[in-house]
């Protein structure tokens, strides 16, 4: 039974956790505080800090065939995006090279790393040119990892939405959100899991970088009063601005994700 790593176990890596087993594999996730997860049967869970060098070579003493990376920052300044993506891929690197058989990783990382603002197509040969402390550490970290010996796969996902992300649904029906010309990506938590899955179960499809979003850029507009129809309410009285905004505007292009054969559960918003 092959085995794998979350290291880090928030959202996503709790949505992956019951399609791994469902495939076959042995699951052991990996974060500071695993008693204050909820327990899913059949994964094992154990306390890890994945800035700690000591941490990880003890987590790699248990071989396992694939590592899946999906670390957030406990705070958002650029330390604390250095320190949750950086230094984690710069000491996994470090002990990669000590092993003999290194396993597969997948690292999280998401499409803050283009800098576009003009709306154009954008998809993995595009310049990364981030504006954001958080797309540059992410840069960064993809660029360590991706010098490590193991067969890595960078999955660079759009605006991750679903179950317990409600924060612009919340802006849309208090009439807080505001509406700009940007074009906007999405991908949803359940398909950001899946296509993990997909990876480590189709390893002859692992490349080295993904555009990880669904089938639809939208204009902020067309988001928005896509979202207000399923919440009932109307986007007339919102304000709007000429200004693009700090997430820039760009239309992502996941032709290279679709080619894998893998399926989007949710294709458009």
């Amino acid at each position: 039974m092959p085995k794998v790593l979350l290291l880090g176990y928030g959202d996503i890596a709790q949505r992956t956790a019951p399609l791994l087993l469902e495939s076959g594999w042995e699951v052991v996730g990996a974060c500071r505080t695993p008693e204050a997860k909820p327990i899913i049967n059949g994964v094992e869970l154990v306390a890890a800090d994945a800035n700690s060098e000591h941490d990880l070579n003890q987590l790699l003493s248990r071989q396992f065939d694939a590592i899946v990376m999906t670390l957030t920052p406990s705070n958002y300044s650029r330390d604390g995006y250095h320190q949750a993506y950086v230094v984690p891929c710069r000491h996994l690197q470090h002990l990669l090279h000590q092993l003999t058989t290194a396993p597969r990783v997948i690292y999280i990382s998401s499409t803050g790393v283009y800098g576009q603002r003009d709306g154009e197509w954008v998809d993995e040969t595009s310049p990364t040119l981030p504006d954001s402390d958080s797309g540059e550490m992410l840069l960064q970290a993809e660029q360590v990892i991706l010098g490590s010996p193991a067969k890595v796969s960078v999955l660079r996902c759009s605006g991750i939405y679903g179950p317990g992300r409600e924060r612009l649904k919340q802006q849309i029906k208090d009439g807080t959100a505001v509406i700009t010309p940007a074009w906007t990506n999405r991908i949803h938590s359940d398909d950001v899991a899946g296509f993990i899955t997909y990876l480590l179960q189709h390893p002859e499809q692992q490349e080295e970088i993904y555009v990880v979003s669904d089938n639809e850029p939208l204009l902020q507009e067309q988001a928005y009063a896509r979202i207000a129809q399923q919440l009932g309410v109307s986007i007339d009285g919102l304000k709007r601005t000429n200004e693009v905004g700090p997430r820039g505007s760009k239309r992502l292009s996941n032709a290279k994700m679709r080619a894998t054969g893998y399926q989007l559960r949710h294709p458009h918003l």
